[in-house]
């Protein structure tokens, strides 16, 4: 089968690398070259990189999608199918372009968790399972027909990045299914219900300040979530202190939220409500992150100081 990739992230190249074992990619389209580092040097997209590593193409950067000469361009590859995975929104102009539509691996069982981010979501929520979505694009936002779901289990001490790479894996053992689901002519798709669905919104920095007044197991969940970007963290002595990796600790003890209620050789405990917060990472303002431990031994945290 022609097919024409669209995507930017690292999410995909699993996927692409398994659709090319199967089939024929026509074109690439992915974002264009953006400014990144502190020279503002033009990157680009791992997509793009990925391509010319591949000798894959046409490789189509538009600035807008719906450009009368992008729609020509694509009409011109004769694709069969487009497949995208971590991209934009698309017009009907495009999605609607292949004889076999134009399908979508989203990182969430839908129509739960819709949105650009589904990952840091579900684990911020706490859930227990998460998986991948195989569905046609339509208009909305992640509420197509679905072709193929998998499911896995998330892990207890599971982070965004680990689970990241486990559903890309997952999603890239699933495509080939769900063209061959396509091009057999048998596939029913089944509608969402869409009564059931819930928003996965972009992460934002002002999400990341630690509120001490919630339950511990929340911030546990939270800090596992915001990895790498935006990250936990709370105020100690007027500076920014990460909270990078941290344990819940079942506890009758009672404190004002924040406050440093035990310390050890490798951690501290943080009164939460309820729960206290073994914190055994951190990332001083300006420093690398480090272990408790090594934080602790040039550090003049004391037991009864406060957080904010």
């Amino acid at each position: 089968m022609n097919i024409v990739f669209m995507g930017s992230a690292e999410f995909g190249l699993p996927a692409l690398e398994a659709l090319i074992q199967k089939h024929r990619i026509c074109g690439i389209v992915t974002t264009p070259a953006k400014p990144q580092g502190r020279g503002l040097k033009l990157s680009e997209s791992p997509v793009a990189t990925f391509a010319e590593q591949h000798n894959l193409g046409p490789v189509l950067k538009p600035d807008s999608l719906k450009s009368v000469e992008f729609i020509n361009a694509l009409q011109l590859l004769n694709a069969d199918l487009f497949v995208v995975i971590a991209f934009r929104i698309l017009p009907r102009a495009v999605f609607s372009i292949p004889k076999y539509g134009t399908i979508n691996i989203h990182a969430s069982l839908l129509p739960k968790y819709r949105g650009p981010a589904p990952i840091h979501r579900a684990i911020e929520a706490g859930e227990k399972c998460s998986g991948i979505t195989i569905f046609r694009i339509d208009e909305g936002i992640d509420t197509g027909e679905i072709l193929l779901q998998a499911s896995v289990d998330i892990g207890s001490m599971e982070t965004t990045p680990e689970l990241y790479e486990r559903l890309s894996r997952l999603g890239a053992q699933s495509i080939n299914d769900a063209i061959a689901k396509l091009d057999s002519g048998e596939t029913v798709c089944l509608p969402q219900d869409h009564s059931l669905s819930s928003k996965a919104p972009k992460l934002s920095k002002e999400e990341a300040r630690i509120d001490w007044a919630l339950p511990a197991v929340t911030i546990f969940n939270k800090i596992r979530a915001f990895k790498p970007f935006p990250g936990t963290y709370c105020i100690y002595d007027d500076k920014r202190l990460g909270i990078d990796s941290a344990l819940v600790v079942d506890s009758a003890k009672v404190a004002i939220p924040g406050t440093i209620t035990s310390i050890g050789d490798t951690y501290f405990d943080v009164a939460c409500n309820p729960g206290l917060l073994r914190v055994v990472k951190v990332k001083p303002e300006g420093r690398r992150i480090m272990d408790t431990h090594d934080y602790l031994l040039g550090s003049r945290l004391t037991e009864g100081y406060i957080l904010t």
